[in-house]
């Protein structure tokens, strides 16, 4: 019987002022204090109160709710903030914080544009550590430089000690070995959680912390229920890819964010903060109020069939000419 082995804990160190050099030779990259105890003390009753608002009632562009749940997406939607336009301000200006912005930069090397806010907790069902796997980088990512870099990444920063990310430094640079393809790929995944990965690091932070990761190199999440997880995850994507994909495929879910178009959206936020998210929101207007004009095209024909009392449009109609 194989023996299970815990992969080994990335010791940690000093802040990394340059990420973009461990980034790219290991697939992460660790920024000690990227939130300073003020902003981690300021986010994380924000996230519990969040979170326990999806738990009850989320919002319909969120991952199914179940005991296995362990991520929502869209910190940011205000649907989660209303009458607390303060907390919507924080998030956003966590999200645009020149040090995440930096390090993005760094680690990347080109322009990005942001994807989307999450927040990863404890499932309350059975408690699973995840599968090991590379992330798709999809046809638009197709220059070499995106198996450097990644034709994104995902910046993860602890709100709360964490050690529930892991990952396979440098696999980003190859392809998958015997033993890698085993675990990830073979017999339909049925090995994607085992605990014999060779040469994982588990990741360990404190609040404040930020782990870099490029979504092609191997890695995995842990879903327990203790000790508590509360990570704040901010995604970016390269500006050329994402000009790419939008062309190609549209509004995702990620990028359907049409609330940024709210006048007061930003309202409360740090100068830099509105700055960095009108550049955003130019980017996708077009987009965004193109849906929202056939949202509306649709929502009068709803409305002026309800006031006239006409039938349902959709029933099916017999043939005005059928012969007798």
């Amino acid at each position: 019987m194989t023996q299970m082995t815990e992969p080994r804990t990335e010791t940690p160190h000093a802040i990394n002022t340059d990420p973009g050099e461990g980034y790219r030779r290991n697939g992460y990259s660790v920024v000690r204090g990227i939130f300073d105890r003020d902003r981690v003390a300021r986010l994380l009753p924000i996230c519990e109160r969040v979170l326990a608002q999806w738990r009850e009632r989320p919002l319909s562009d969120n991952p199914p709710v179940g005991p296995l749940a362990n991520y929502l997406r869209h910190l940011n939607n205000p649907g989660y903030h209303r009458g607390r336009p303060e907390d919507l301000a924080a998030v956003l200006d966590a999200t645009a914080a020149p040090e995440v912005l930096d390090a993005v930069d760094q680690a990347l090397g080109e322009p990005s544009v942001f994807t989307s806010t999450s927040l990863y907790f404890n499932p309350i069902g059975e408690p699973l550590d995840g599968f090991w796997h590379k992330d798709a980088i999809g046809p638009e990512a197709d220059d070499q430089r995106d198996y450097i870099t990644g034709s994104g990444l995902q910046v993860q920063v602890a709100l709360v000690p964490s050690e529930d990310l892991q990952v396979v430094p440098g696999s980003h640079l190859r392809e998958l070995t015997d033993a890698e393809r085993h675990i990830c790929v073979d017999d339909d995944g049925a090995n994607r959680r085992s605990n014999d990965m060779p040469g994982a690091v588990r990741i360990a932070c404190e609040p404040g912390d930020a782990v870099l990761f490029n979504q092609i190199v191997i890695h995995r999440g842990r879903y327990h229920r203790e000790p508590p997880r509360r990570t704040f995850m901010i995604s970016f994507r390269k500006r050329r890819v994402t000009e790419a994909t939008l062309a190609r495929r549209g509004l995702d879910q990620y990028s359907d964010q049409p609330w940024f178009l709210a006048p007061d959206y930003l309202n409360g936020t740090a100068p830099e903060t509105r700055r960095y998210f009108s550049d955003y929101t130019a980017f996708y207007a077009a987009q965004w109020r193109g849906r929202l004009a056939e949202m509306l095209k649709y929502h009068h024909l709803i409305q002026h069939l309800h006031d006239t009392g006409n039938a349902y449009p959709f029933a099916p109609r017999e043939s005005a000419d059928r012969a007798e």
